[in-house]
């Protein structure tokens, strides 16, 4: 799949996404990076938490790719791949 023009969910900045398997997409922002969302994850965009762009960030920086999904607790922030 060929990137597509969006607006990263998480700072509103004009970025890139390309669907990704399984259920999702890979963002790639200037601000945040490259990170996984899953569908269910944007329909919930507002309840994804206002940490989420740091949180997002800070596992970069370890050399995850972060991942957002939804649980049965709410949005929440995990480590994908290193």
């Amino acid at each position: 799949m060929s990137p597509e023009p969006a607006n990263c969910p998480l700072c509103g900045a004009a970025a890139e996404r390309t669907r990704a398997a399984p259920r999702g997409y890979l963002y790639l922002c200037p601000g945040c990076g490259a990170y996984h969302i899953s569908r269910s994850a944007l329909a919930c965009r507002q309840d994804i938490p206002a940490s989420a762009r740091s949180d997002v960030r800070l596992l970069r920086a370890y050399g995850h790719q972060p991942q957002i999904e939804v649980c049965r607790d709410g949005v929440r922030i995990v480590p994908g791949r290193s």
